[in-house]
């Protein structure tokens, strides 16, 4: 896989895996109150935030390896993996609150309210 690739995969996978979640708890919603309880709810929580937990970690190691100096105004291409590398770190970082805030509600009330 090409270094652009991957790069592109680690921005991208946090919200991605944030955007899965939130779709299939809603669909899992009903089932959740009728039959099978949070399970579920909390087994797509925990594949998202290690979804997102990886590729930081992966975007974190392409930014050492591209050089540990933060984004500057040169341009070329250890700049452009620089940049993106940063972006999923700290996209990763946020979309790794955005999951725990959206499971709290489930932690804190019952199946079916």
């Amino acid at each position: 896989m090409s270094r652009d690739v991957q790069l592109w995969t680690a921005v991208l996978t946090s919200p991605t895996a944030w955007f899965l979640s939130l779709l299939t708890n809603f669909a899992l919603a009903p089932w959740a109150c009728t039959r099978f309880g949070k399970t579920p709810v909390f087994a797509v929580a925990a594949l998202a935030l290690g979804l997102s937990a990886v590729a930081g970690v992966a975007a974190w190691r392409m930014w050492r390896h591209a050089g540990s100096d933060p984004p500057g105004e040169s341009g070329g291409t250890i700049a452009h993996e620089r940049s993106l590398a940063v972006a999923g770190v700290l996209l990763s970082g946020m979309f790794v609150v955005v999951i725990i805030a959206q499971t709290v509600p489930d932690l804190i009330l019952g199946s079916c309210q």
